[in-house]
């Protein structure tokens, strides 16, 4: 699933949700196919380590 809007969707909802929610939110939809893993790497790869942990904080506060 490489097109623009997807991966803006998805790193959108990484941003706001965190990545265990939006994870969730995919399988409540049914949207399990894929590598996600890979996925959340391509999302993640340009962020810094204090960037992931302060969205790992705010995911578990939420």
């Amino acid at each position: 699933m490489h097109h623009p809007l997807v991966e803006k969707g998805i790193a959108t909802l990484f941003k706001e949700l965190g990545a265990v929610k939006t994870v969730e939110f995919f399988q409540r939809l049914g949207i399990n196919k894929g590598d996600s893993v890979k996925e959340i790497e391509s999302i993640t790869e340009k962020m810094s380590k204090e960037d992931i942990m302060k969205g790992i904080k705010k995911s578990r506060r939420a």
